[in-house]
């Protein structure tokens, strides 16, 4: 194994990467506006009749048509908190952490306008993010193309459109492209204060803690100072966990509530025998995965790459949501819970250097991603 060479300074600045993120995020939005005037509809199941009919027509309108499955569930939480909020066949909101809850709650407080502040704090998030990861993809591998392609294959990924939803995956790029940023620049507090905030996201955010300790474990040499520094990391992410219980036992009364909650949304509690019943549902023949679990596959196989060419942390920050997925018996919604695996697009990235292979690669992403976008603003199912 083969540990990467300290990182260079990157000579792509952060405004400009923003600037086009940013207009990416624009157009997606825009792109969503015009799919959802091509033809009229409206929600379909119990639940989505009723959190919908929460949302205030007359301040939504503009961007009604981007507030549609999961971010139902986030509204009603920032507006009337996770008390109460449960659907009718067992889901509850507590299966959503409390970062963006937070900001809509605070918006609602303030008098703004909840749903432009949930749009714009998804959009921001995500370009700040992107423009975070396209830094440390040229410092992690010395190569500004590489780099931008790393940019531009994140972008065009399938589930990419949902770094313009309401969703929590906006933060979780811009804190997980933090923190892997802060421990490439050796400041473990910083990194385990961004893998913190992460936290409060998507549970994806520990990896960064885990993988902090595997490289103390496994890439040598193990020294006091190397096991501080990524009990700092641990300990940043252990913080953010703890709020989020905290959040749960104040609001709920039980501290893993929200840990509980996923069995309601079809997912096992976590077990290494699940991984047989995840790989199998790949090919189920009522729901069958194949898209999520061939992305999980190729998403492996990057990760496997990213830990022998540069070290257990990079690998482990890419296999390890894979493994959280999976432990669940269930792809659901993996090619969205995939945007975690960042490192596997900087793998990606360095490999696609033939320009037929690239853009076939960008185009057919692409297409995916605008069949998920029509299907997700039409009330379909997209991840």
């Amino acid at each position: 194994m083969t540990t990467a060479a300290p990182a260079a300074a990157s000579t792509l600045r952060f405004w400009p990467l923003f600037a086009v993120a940013l207009a990416v995020r624009c157009a997606v939005v825009l792109l969503g506006l015009v799919v959802a005037a091509q033809r009229e509809s409206h929600p379909h199941d119990e639940l989505s009749i009723r959190l919908h009919a929460e949302i205030d027509a007359n301040a939504a309108w503009p961007v009604e048509p981007w507030y549609r499955a999961d971010t139902l569930w986030l509204v009603h939480v920032g507006r009337f908190g996770y008390a109460g909020a449960e659907g009718p066949v067992g889901q509850h909101g507590a299966a959503f952490l409390p970062l963006m809850p937070a900001v809509l709650a605070a918006a609602w407080l303030l008098g703004l306008n909840l749903y432009w502040v949930g749009m714009l704090a998804a959009n921001l998030a995500s370009a700040a993010g992107m423009a975070v990861f396209t830094r440390l993809a040229e410092r992690l591998t010395g190569d500004r193309a590489t780099a931008i392609r790393a940019f531009v294959l994140l972008n065009a990924f399938p589930s990419a459109l949902f770094f313009s939803t309401p969703y929590q995956e906006g933060f979780g790029l811009l804190f997980t492209a933090l923190a892997l940023s802060a421990w490439l620049a050796d400041r473990p507090a910083l990194a385990g204060a961004s893998a913190g905030l992460g936290c409060l996201a998507r549970m994806t955010g520990s990896v960064v803690g885990v993988a902090a300790l595997g490289a103390w474990l496994f890439d040598g040499p193990r020294t006091r100072s190397g096991l501080l520094r990524a009990l700092v990391v641990v300990a940043g992410c252990a913080l953010g966990v703890a709020v989020g219980f905290a959040v749960m036992w104040w609001t709920l009364g039980d501290p893993l509530a929200g840990i509980k909650s996923h069995q309601g949304w079809g997912r096992r509690s976590a077990s290494i025998g699940n991984f047989i019943l995840a790989i199998q549902s790949i090919n189920d023949p009522v729901e069958p995965r194949r898209l999520e679990g061939g992305l999980a596959i190729l998403f492996t196989i990057l990760g496997i790459r990213s830990w022998v060419k540069r070290g257990a942390f990079w690998g482990l920050v890419t296999l390890l949501p894979i493994a959280q997925m999976a432990s669940t018996g269930t792809f659901l919604s993996g090619h969205r819970l995939l945007l975690a695996s960042l490192p596997a697009f900087i793998e990606l990235a360095e490999i696609l250097k033939n320009r037929i292979a690239y853009w076939t690669t960008i185009t057919l992403s692409a297409v995916v991603q605008y069949f998920l976008l029509n299907a997700y603003i039409h009330w379909g199912f997209a991840g």
